[in-house]
């Protein structure tokens, strides 16, 4: 019914996806890197922006994906 994998991912999420795993300093690096529009190159050429809802921050698994290589 509904697909396993989730389509916008938290910042931790986000980084275990991206680094292999979420620790301390990992998280403070990918909220640096949201922080710093790192990300924003990336978000353009997949047509996906991060969407930033107060302090909460959504990244779309196409942004992953565009990382990878994959889209």
């Amino acid at each position: 019914m509904y697909a396993d994998t989730k389509t916008l991912l938290t910042p931790d999420e986000a980084a275990a996806e991206i680094w292999g795993e979420c620790t301390p300093s990992v998280r403070k690096r990918m909220y640096r890197w949201l922080h710093n529009g790192q990300f924003d190159e990336i978000a353009n050429r997949a047509g996906t922006p991060i969407i930033k809802d107060g302090n909460r921050y959504h990244i779309p698994m196409a942004i992953i994906a565009a990382m990878r290589g994959q889209a």
